[in-house]
């Protein structure tokens, strides 16, 4: 198995097939709300302003490139077998601090590669190539912590998402 190469940045990709991926930059953890205006009836001096649905920004992975390993070539490759079954994995971005313990977690649900960029070759250059992958996902959550205080976040919210609010999560109501 292939290593990836020690690089100063603190954080890695832990994946369904894949178990840790060390990587130089990522983009894209974007979560936006769409914003639906209503006109009121008379009111011509605003609008009503409601909350609508969340949208996500695919998210861009970039690693050094070592020709023994090619996981994520090999997951975009995947999708288009028609032998096998599309590939959507979850997948955490760890967030580590300088003596490599966990400090929170990205956990992304249901990612499938909508893009890979294989590395760029010149013979002349003296640095590392890289390669990058754009992950499309449909929704991320953010738990602070370690592995264990995030597993137990992440069962709290879905139990509270899954009953329709804290009240009922919890069996009472709840006033502020």
């Amino acid at each position: 198995m292939a290593t990836d190469p020690d690089v100063p940045y603190r954080y890695q990709l832990d994946m369904g097939h894949v178990t840790c991926v060390r990587f130089n930059e990522v983009q894209g953890l974007k979560c936006e709300t769409e914003v639906i205006e209503i006109r009121e009836g008379g009111n011509n001096f605003y609008k009503h302003s409601m909350v609508g649905g969340n949208s996500f920004t695919p998210m861009t992975i970039k690693k050094g490139f070592y020709s023994a390993g090619s996981e994520f070539y090999k997951w975009m490759r995947q999708l288009h077998v028609k032998s096998m079954p599309i590939d959507r994995v979850n997948m955490s971005l760890v967030i580590l601090n300088d003596k490599f313990d966990e400090v929170g977690r990205f956990n992304l649900y249901k990612c499938f590669p909508t893009s890979y960029d294989g590395p760029s070759f010149n013979s002349t250059a003296k640095e590392i190539t890289f390669e990058s992958i754009t992950i499309k996902y449909d929704f991320f959550e953010y738990h602070p912590g370690n592995a264990i205080a995030g597993t137990i976040d992440a069962i709290i919210n879905f139990a509270v998402n899954a009953t329709g609010g804290l009240s009922g999560a919890i069996g009472g109501s709840i006033s502020l």
